[in-house]
């Protein structure tokens, strides 16, 4: 099977390097294409992939046509891939907002589509994916999404109506995260810390909390309040989050970007 790569930015760079890097994919089998011409080239420096000169040829020599450029600019791509012809192609969307229905107008006749979402840990191989199939798509096209994902972390299918949500929740949330360390450096330097040492602080707390809340399997609160001594100083800086809105806050951020993916794909 060969696989196509259009777009060949961060997302798609890492997905393409961490297929490359897991050894379950040959190198003769991989194919991308970018506009940008400096981007293609340093992806065939560090991955010794072919590097294709047009959407029109990822069509043509790729079973699987992985779709990685941004929304904006998916049309002219989708009207070049309609001219070649792709109803023996099975298409993998990752771009935000984009339904699967689209795809499936915009190709022609009973496309397979399987549309993807995975977020900026890809780029460690530690992302997690939301997967979901076409009207057309078999069992074996998403069991092939999964291979490919695989190779940057680990996915989940998730039902396309509630597709924007996983977007806001996994997909845009590594901002939120990247925030939270920023400010927590921010506060050990306000302490009297030095920014090197209170940035590698802050990131092995997030680090390390993220991984205990995988490997325990306990509920985040139970968590939190093992942490959170009677009288302690813990249970202080908890009070002031939630006095000033702290989990509403985030819920209402995820919502903004809900709604934003949702006028995305109209």
């Amino acid at each position: 099977m060969n696989y196509g790569m259009i777009g060949l930015g961060n997302m798609g760079g890492a997905i393409l390097r961490g297929m490359v890097k897991s050894g379950r994919f040959e190198n003769d089998h991989l194919l991308g294409f970018d506009v940008n011409t400096e981007k293609a080239a340093e992806i065939r420096r560090e991955t010794g992939i072919e590097i294709a000169v047009s959407v029109s040829e990822v069509t043509e020599k790729s079973d699987v046509i992985i779709l990685a450029v941004k929304p904006q600019f998916m049309q002219t791509v989708m009207d070049e891939i309609r001219q070649c012809g792709c109803e023996d192609k099975l298409l993998l969307s990752i771009a935000a907002g984009l339904p699967c229905s689209y795809f499936e107008r915009e190709a022609g006749g009973k496309t397979r589509v399987v549309r993807a979402m995975p977020n900026l840990n890809a780029a460690f191989q530690d992302a997690i994916v939301g997967i979901c199939a076409g009207a057309y798509a078999k069992e074996e096209d998403l069991a092939t999404a999964e291979k490919i994902f695989s190779s940057v972390g680990e996915s989940v299918r998730i039902a396309e109506d509630k597709f924007a949500v996983f977007s806001a929740v996994a997909g845009a949330s590594p901002a939120f995260t990247f925030m939270y360390a920023d400010a927590l450096a921010m506060a050990a330097v306000r302490g009297g810390i030095p920014r090197d040492a209170a940035m590698k602080i802050a990131s092995a707390a997030v680090r390390g909390s993220g991984t205990t809340l995988v490997q325990s399997g306990e509920h985040p609160s139970v968590l939190r309040d093992r942490v959170c001594s009677p009288g302690g100083t813990t249970i202080e800086g908890v009070t002031v989050l939630e006095e000033n809105g702290f989990a509403g806050m985030i819920m209402d951020a995820v919502m903004a970007v809900i709604e934003k993916d949702g006028k995305l794909g109209k």
